[in-house]
């Protein structure tokens, strides 16, 4: 994860995505990250802006909790090279000094250990777990985090806190449970899984989502052929459950930001990032943080059963068709009387439209509804 500040380069989430560039607009102030505990492998800020030694460490203790056992913080710019740079950026030599200070404790508070400072660049590697640090678990200057759970984040205030991490045996234990290197991990059974994390899911349930994924995605296919060609870059899964549906799609021309809504029944972006794919919380009765017209194509997965008498299908399908692009695709998957209701609002907003059964034949109560967001402008006279 890297953050980018919004100043004079106003758009570099939009030049991002525009790229193809995973990106969302976000905000590190008083709420926590919208993603689980120990789910980053690094984490990275260049002249970011953000005021790491402030707050009692707080924004250095938010990076702490979504970084892996063993994950990296990478920091760049203001204070780090003060000794070369304090007269470009026209601070004194005891400001910058002091700030570096200041960051060093709270990087020591957390059990963070420095592994370069060359050049500007300053890199930290967090503790593989808590074994390894005792002096971290009897510090009484910074009180532990008290979660009820580690997706406990959505629409919660930041805390200048500690998250404990995952119970080990030894100090050499990686706390969480190791990950295979990616692509092996894509596939291989998740560490939350196999130590039973994640209510209602096994290691056979989850292979058999990865099977019943690998179906639906073929089914896709043969109504959409220009599913995995490049032609759609930036994809979305709106219900992203064990990210399968993405795990199936792997690709170097594509990338999928997994979506799991915030009221679903079991939280599973912790698993999604063990697989080594990105993705965030979310609620669909809300507007989604990017900028306009930024995703090629877009997934639902019984979005619209899930969230039947929470908001309105026509808020869920025009937020849709905000951040899709002209000529983008949807697909959705659902029961037949989420999708008569799905289809009639689509055509309003003059996507082009196809009902299709699942593809385990039309007795099956699940359809698929295929959709082409077409291009069009308003003409002169609806403008006035």
């Amino acid at each position: 994860m890297s953050f980018a500040p919004k100043d004079n380069h106003e758009a570099q989430v939009q030049f991002a995505l525009e790229r193809g560039v995973p990106a969302y607009i976000g905000l590190l102030g008083s709420m926590k990250l919208s993603f689980p505990s120990r789910v980053f492998d690094m984490a990275h800020c260049s002249r970011c802006l953000i005021p790491w030694s402030g707050s009692n460490g707080m924004y250095m203790m938010e990076v702490d909790r979504v970084l892996r056992p063993g994950g990296y913080w990478v920091l760049s710019g203001p204070p780090i090279g003060w000794k070369i740079h304090y007269k470009g950026w026209q601070r004194t030599k005891d400001d910058l000094r002091s700030e570096q200070r200041k960051i060093e404790q709270f990087a020591e508070l957390l059990c963070w250990k420095k592994i370069s400072e060359k050049d500007g660049i300053a890199i930290w590697r967090k503790r593989l777990n808590d074994k390894s640090c005792p002096r971290k678990q009897d510090n009484s200057k910074v009180a532990k985090c008290e979660l009820t759970s580690e997706s406990d984040v959505w629409y919660k205030k930041m805390e200048a806190c500690i998250t404990p991490l995952p119970e080990v045996k030894s100090v050499s234990e990686v706390a969480g449970g190791e990950l295979e290197p990616f692509p092996q991990r894509l596939n291989a059974v998740p560490p939350r899984i196999a130590r039973g994390f994640v209510p209602g899911f096994s290691v056979q349930t989850y292979q058999e989502d990865n099977k019943l994924w690998q179906k639906h995605v073929n089914a896709y296919k043969k109504t959409n052929d220009l599913l995995d060609t490049g032609r759609y870059r930036n994809i979305m899964d709106m219900n992203a459950g064990l990210g399968s549906f993405a795990a199936v799609l792997e690709s170097p021309k594509l990338w999928v930001m997994n979506v799991v809504p915030f009221i679903a029944d079991t939280s599973t972006l912790g698993v999604i990032y063990e697989r080594g794919l990105i993705g965030m919380y979310h609620d669909w009765c809300e507007g989604f943080s990017t900028y306009p017209r930024t995703y090629d194509l877009i997934h639902a997965n019984g979005v619209f059963s899930l969230y039947q008498n929470k908001c309105k299908f026509e808020d869920i399908l025009l937020e849709m068709d905000r951040i899709l692009r002209p000529e983008g695709a949807v697909i959705i998957r659902d029961t037949v009387d989420a999708l008569v209701k799905v289809e009639k609002i689509a055509n309003a907003m003059r996507w082009e439209t196809r009902l299709a059964d699942h593809e385990g034949g039309p007795r099956v109560p699940e359809k698929m509804l295929f959709a082409v967001k077409q291009y069009w402008t308003a003409d002169s006279k609806s403008r006035r």
